[in-house]
């Protein structure tokens, strides 16, 4: 169809003009909006019509009513069609303001005097002649107003406008040269901006068509530049964050089909899946389906790229939870129950999926498949990496006794102070019955060498002093003493006296040379520090009385500086 709008009564039929009118005249238009140049909408009587005019000639309509779909005509778009006409004669007839008046004369040459003074013509010439000169300048100004040339295909017009770019800076080993990098950063800054003013002001179809073309043209080319890609790779990422916020927009169903298809073609092409921008698609085309038949086709694709064998353990990561967040939705609990029991059978999906999840601090949507992973699956070792993700939980849930229950597995895994300290924060009970009963599965474990160390710090810092100086009493370890020595130094330090001179004569009996009297020299300065500087001077008296022909080590020890 091509009509002149001011001639609809002569191209409809007499019987939806009078629909038309009808609906009009019992105010049923109640929206009437340009959503995008040249592309109105209208929603009549709960209906939504598109119309698409350029400038004044009607090229094309639809409507989502049953009689429009047999018809291809209806009173709905009749309506939208007269209420397009009245407002476009309301705006050509709504008076014109008043030229501002040139100034005769002008203080200094500004870019604004000279505008004053040239003419449309005269600025147009200059500009088409800069622009043939000036490769930045030519892509700034098209970039700047390609959404203001009416053309029939939006996607066409700005495809070519980024191949111009990408080609102007393509050098002849098929690269981008650095500073072309730089150059289209701008680019997509400037399209970005656009595209954002588009969305705000419900100008879908021109907003995808923006960020189509940059997902599209740009994605290919990230391993093609000279410079650095980081950036670059970021203003992609933004795109596809743009085009998630579009998608959860209430956009007409045509739109909502070609992005959805958009998705649903492209996401595993190797442009996007070896840059790691899959999932925004992925998701974008979950996003948009709606209904069970929708469901089942994307996790019938999903399934299938699970299927093929993969080096990429990142990509198969955010298959599996994008897989995930859509079988957890109502209507797919079979498919949930099968992914669970694939989990539980090949543990390294679970934790594939665990890490896809992390950087979202947030593991409560798998809670139930974990907590099933750490039951079920006998190997220790997936065990442990799913024990923290567990914890986690347990801190955001604010469960203590779970918290506690689970740091002092990781206490005992781990030896790191931090769970002990959680457990200390969360314990519910007699904190005195938890520490004997933490310090007994020390003692029993078959590493209780390496625990030693552990438990002296158990006992100093639940200032259990005797039990400690028992323990450092039977490991006669001078390296062990000096470690936990800080915590007996006041409450016992006769007793660490006595302590530190058996082991003392007992190193020096065994031990000769340099090595030997620097180390004596350490113990020393290490009980100054902890103002233990009698112990160190009583010390040092029963070495020259036990060791007097020990010439040597009296030279270093008198080194010290008491």
């Amino acid at each position: 169809m091509n009509f002149l709008l001011k001639n609809l009564e002569l191209e409809l039929d007499d019987r939806y003009l009078l629909v038309g009118e009808k609906l009009l005249d019992e105010s049923k238009l109640t929206r009437l909006f340009e959503n995008e140049p040249h592309l109105w909408i209208a929603q009549v009587d709960g209906y939504e019509v598109e119309i698409q005019i350029s400038p004044s000639r009607v090229r094309a309509y639809s409507c989502e009513c049953d009689q429009f779909g047999r018809e291809k005509m209806c009173g709905h778009v009749a309506a939208g069609l007269i209420g397009l006409r009245r407002k476009r004669f309301e705006l050509a007839a709504e008076p014109k303001q008043p030229a501002k008046t040139k100034p005769l004369t002008y203080q200094k040459l500004t870019i604004n005097a000279i505008l004053d003074n040239v003419t449309q013509d005269e600025l147009a010439a200059f500009v088409r002649s800069f622009a043939r000169t000036n490769k930045q300048f030519s892509l700034a100004l098209r970039a700047k107003f390609a959404i203001k040339v009416p053309l029939f295909d939006n996607h066409g017009k700005f495809n070519q406008l980024l191949d111009a770019a990408i080609q102007s800076y393509r050098k002849a080993n098929d690269r981008i040269s650095a500073s072309g990098v730089i150059q289209l950063q701008n680019l997509l800054e400037e399209l970005q901006g656009q595209a954002d003013d588009a969305l705000a002001l419900e100008h879908f179809a021109e907003c995808w068509a923006m960020l189509s073309a940059i997902v599209g043209r740009f994605s290919p080319i990230l391993k093609k530049l000279d410079g650095d890609e980081e950036p670059l790779k970021k203003h992609i990422q933004q795109t596809f964050l743009k085009i998630g916020q579009l998608a959860a927009q209430g956009l007409p169903p045509s739109l909502q089909s070609e992005i959805r298809d958009f998705c649903a073609a492209e996401f595993n092409r190797p442009a996007y899946r070896l840059n790691g921008l899959s999932g925004y698609l992925l998701r974008t085309w979950i996003i948009l389906s709606k209904d069970m038949e929708s469901f089942q086709e994307v996790l019938a694709s999903l399934d299938a790229e699970l299927a093929k064998p993969r080096t990429d353990t990142a990509y198969q990561a955010t298959l599996l939870h994008l897989k995930f967040e859509l079988i957890s939705r109502p209507g797919l609990e079979a498919a949930l129950k099968a992914f669970t029991i694939e989990c539980l059978a090949e543990p390294a999906k679970l934790l594939q999926l665990v890490a896809a999840i992390s950087p979202t601090g947030d593991f409560r949507p798998i809670k139930d498949l974990v907590e099933k992973g750490f039951r079920l699956v006998p190997d220790e070792n997936i065990k442990a990496q799913l024990e923290p993700v567990l914890l986690h939980i347990a801190q955001m849930e604010g469960k203590k006794d779970v918290i506690a229950s689970i740091a002092r597995q990781r206490f005992l895994d781990t030896r790191d102070f931090a769970f002990y300290e959680q457990c200390k924060a969360h314990h519910e009970g007699n904190w005195r019955t938890f520490v004997k009963r933490l310090l007994a599965d020390l003692v029993l474990r078959y590493d209780f060498r390496q625990n030693i160390g552990t438990i002296a710090n158990i006992l100093g810092l639940e200032s259990r002093h005797k039990d400690l100086l028992k323990l450092l009493s039977e490991q006669q370890s001078l390296d062990l003493l000096v470690q936990f020595d800080r915590y007996l130094l006041k409450t016992k330090p006769q007793e660490v006296a006595k302590l530190y001179e058996l082991l003392l004569k007992n190193y020096l009996a065994d031990h000769l040379g340099l090595k030997a009297s620097k180390k004596i020299r350490s113990i020393f300065e290490h009980l100054d520090k902890q103002g233990a500087a009698s112990i160190s001077e009583q010390l040092l008296d029963a070495m020259k009385t036990a060791f007097p022909k020990r010439i040597f080590y009296l030279d270093e020890m008198e080194a010290v500086q008491f």
